[in-house]
């Protein structure tokens, strides 16, 4: 059988993207063949990988970048039963291609969706509801990760609840937080000021991550500070100083610690302050990253009932051949571009 090739975003090597062909892995029995629509770039992890700071173990280049992207299916196969042809899903990741590496792939006009290539069961394709647009169900991949953060985070409808980053990770577990404990107080800790006039739609508070937005943060709470903390920058310097943003507490046994996630991917080791400012606060503290096979559907369900609203995220929307420039605008624009789409359909 012959190669399939297919038009793919490559990054060559760390700085340097470009729009060409590689080769996917062969058809099995179980294979679904999907054509993508929109994907975008992760400004985490596929920047993260842009700039070369990727572990080696993980990936090498040139490689095959992106897992937010969503399409249609030209061919069923079994890895989606009850999916069929004509279906618009979440595609997602592609780990395997024969001629290039994947960074957890998904930035391709063709992809081969089965057990040999994809992330196994924990990455279903999800048929994507009528009325969910082709912009929103590709920025409902990282909802998910928002969503497994929080359901870790188990918020309470009366708590204090800070939100650090105000990115697209942020901005889902501030929503999310609020679909789950409505009554809680949500509070978004943000150093950037574009991004901080975005959060003031999805949080009850924006602070700054500083003396000033601490002396807030002890306005808001009573003096008590956040009951729990999300960490959604992926900046290896937040997790070390979150003591000065938790409560105290632990030290009874009807007095309840506070408790922190850690919910990125960092690019660096993460340094902590000196034991003793962390002792004091008895503190609990938890990780997660990436999402549950089940997350697709429910973050989907509820951008179909507009629990979830993304009216205030400002992407930009490029071509995907415009990769290449896109790739550097972002890397030159940083925290000041929020998101970058690229559409594949007029391809």
């Amino acid at each position: 059988m012959s190669d399939i090739k297919t038009p793919a975003i490559v990054i060559e090597r760390p700085g340097e993207a470009a729009f060409r062909k590689v080769t996917l892995t062969p058809k099995h029995a179980d294979t679904v063949v999907c054509r993508t629509w929109m994907n975008a770039i992760s400004t985490g992890t596929d920047m993260k990988t842009y700039h070369g700071l990727q572990h080696p173990e993980q990936c090498y280049y040139p490689l095959v970048p992106g897992y937010e992207n969503i399409g249609v299916i030209v061919e069923e196969g079994d890895y989606a039963p009850g999916l069929k042809k004509g279906d618009r899903v979440m595609i997602n990741e592609c780990r395997k291609y024969m001629d290039v590496c994947a960074a957890w792939g998904g930035g391709t006009q063709l992809v081969h969706k089965d057990m040999n290539n994809a992330a196994g069961p924990g990455d279903p394709l999800c048929k994507i509801p009528d009325n969910v647009s082709d912009e929103d169900a590709v920025l409902a991949y990282l909802f998910c990760v928002s969503l497994k953060g929080v359901e870790r985070l188990q918020p309470r409808n009366g708590e204090n609840i800070l939100v650090f980053g105000a990115g697209m990770n942020g901005i889902g577990a501030a929503q999310i937080i609020k679909i789950k404990a409505p009554q809680s107080t949500v509070i978004l800790a943000e150093p950037n000021t574009y991004r901080q006039e975005i959060a003031r739609h999805y949080a009850d508070h924006v602070i700054t991550p500083d003396a000033a937005g601490i002396a807030k943060l002890l306005e808001i709470t009573n003096g008590k500070k956040a009951d729990r903390i999300i960490e959604c920058s992926g900046n290896p310097e937040v997790p070390g100083i979150l003591h000065r943003f938790i409560k105290d507490g632990g030290w009874n046994d009807d007095d309840e610690p506070g408790y922190i996630h850690l919910n990125g991917d960092y690019p660096e080791r993460l340094i902590f302050d000196h034991y003793h400012r962390w002792f004091v606060k008895n503190v609990s503290m938890s990780m997660t990253c990436a999402m549950k096979w089940r997350g697709k559907g429910q973050i989907l369900q509820w951008l179909s009932e507009g629990k979830i609203n993304t009216k205030f995220l400002p992407y930009e929307v490029w071509e995907a051949p415009k990769c290449k420039e896109a790739f550097e605008y972002q890397s030159k624009k940083g925290v000041d571009c929020f998101k970058i789409l690229f559409d594949w359909r007029n391809l």
